[in-house]
C-alpha cells in the first residue's frame, strides 16, 4: 500500500512540473546520397534524381516548465531509400539510374532542448531510432533490368531491423507550430548474406555485374510538426 502511495505521489509530481503534448507529424526524407551538412550536398538532395520519401505518425513531447530541457517519442511511418549505380564494366553499355525503396515503422527517442523567445523558440535535439521494415522495391531507370518486387521475398533479401542516431533543429511557433530539420545515420552494417544486388537480373534473366548499395543509411528530413 505504501508504494502504490509513493508512486502515485511521484507520477502526481513529474505530472505538474511536466507539460506533455501530442504531436501530428509529416514531412519528407531525402536520398542518403546526401553526406554532409555541405550546402552544394543539401542542394542537390532537392533535384528530381535523388529519391525524396515521407514520413507521418504521432510524437509525444515532455517538456518539463522549468527547464528548456525535455524528451520526445515518436511513432511514424517512414519511407528510406538507398541509391546504387550499376558500372557498365559487365557488357552493358549504359548507366543505370535505380533506387532501393523501404517502408519503416519508426521509433525515434530525442533529447531536447528549448529556448523561449516570446511567441518563439528555437529547439534543438539529439538521440536514437529504431527501425522496422514493412515493405519495400527497388526500381530501376532501365529497359533492360525489370524492378526488383522485394516485398514478395523481403525475409532472404533485406534485414527487417535498423537503428541509428539523428540531429536536428527548427523553429516553433506559439507552442503549437514546430518546422524542423534533422539528419539522421543507421549504424547497423548490412548482413552480406542478404544482399539483394544478388538476386537482380535484367529481362533475360542475366545477372547485373557491379551492382553497389549503400551499406548504411542517410537521411536528410524536413517536417511540420502540430501539437495539440
Amino acid at each position: 500500500m505504501k508504494s502504490k502511495i509513493l508512486f502515485l505521489i511521484i507520477a502526481l509530481t513529474v505530472s505538474a512540473a511536466t507539460h506533455a503534448q501530442l504531436g501530428l507529424r509529416g514531412g519528407v526524407n531525402m536520398a542518403n546520397e546526401i553526406r554532409s551538412f555541405n550546402k552544394e550536398e543539401i542542394q542537390r538532395a532537392f533535384q528530381s534524381e535523388n529519391l525524396t520519401g515521407y514520413q507521418i505518425g504521432l510524437v509525444l513531447q515532455l517538456n518539463p516548465k522549468k527547464t528548456g530541457l525535455g524528451m520526445e517519442l515518436g511513432a511514424l511511418l517512414s519511407q528510406k531509400g538507398s541509391s546504387f549505380r550499376f558500372d557498365s564494366t559487365g557488357g552493358v553499355n549504359s548507366f543505370v539510374k535505380a533506387y532501393q525503396e523501404i517502408n519503416y515503422i519508426e521509433v525515434p527517442l530525442n533529447l531536447r532542448y528549448r529556448i523561449c523567445l516570446g511567441g518563439l523558440a528555437l529547439y534543438g535535439s539529439g538521440g536514437i531510432y529504431g527501425d522496422y521494415a514493412l515493405n519495400g522495391k527497388s526500381v530501376f531507370d532501365s529497359e533492360i533490368i525489370t524492378d526488383f518486387e522485394t516485398a514478395k521475398n523481403f525475409d532472404d533479401a533485406m534485414e527487417r531491423l535498423d537503428y541509428g542516431y539523428s540531429v536536428g533543429c527548427g523553429i516553433e511557433i506559439m507552442g503549437t507550430i514546430q518546422v524542423g530539420a534533422a539528419w539522421s545515420q543507421g549504424l547497423k552494417k548490412k548482413d552480406a548474406s542478404k544482399s539483394f544486388t544478388d538476386r537482380i537480373t535484367t529481362s533475360g534473366g542475366v545477372p547485373v555485374p557491379n551492382l553497389e548499395v549503400s551499406s548504411t543509411s542517410k537521411v536528410f528530413s524536413v517536417c511540420l510538426t502540430y501539437l495539440f
